[in-house]
């Protein structure tokens, strides 16, 4: 996948059994918020974790997102930043 212009912002996390069921206390709360930004999305087998890839006009759209998101409070949340003007995947 290669994609030009803009900021992307990659998602990472694993879930463990507690933080699967704060997760789904929190879901109704985050579908209203309605982010449709998401370009690419993945899940492991066992359903424990995954990757979403984010594309946001500018840097404080992507800290939005960064900070917006159900997985923020789990114990394996990480994230990146891609500029430069493309990424591939």
């Amino acid at each position: 996948m290669k994609k030009n212009a803009g900021i992307f912002v990659r998602i990472s996390y694993k879930l463990d059994d507690n933080s699967k069921t704060i997760i789904k206390d929190m879901t109704a709360k985050y579908r209203e918020m309605n982010i449709p930004r998401y370009l690419l999305c993945g899940g492991t087998h066992n359903k424990n974790g995954g990757t979403f890839i984010f594309h946001a006009n500018n840097l404080k759209e992507a800290e939005m997102i960064i900070n917006n998101n159900p997985f923020v409070g789990t114990e394996f949340y990480s994230f990146e930043i891609f500029s430069k003007n493309y990424i591939a995947l």
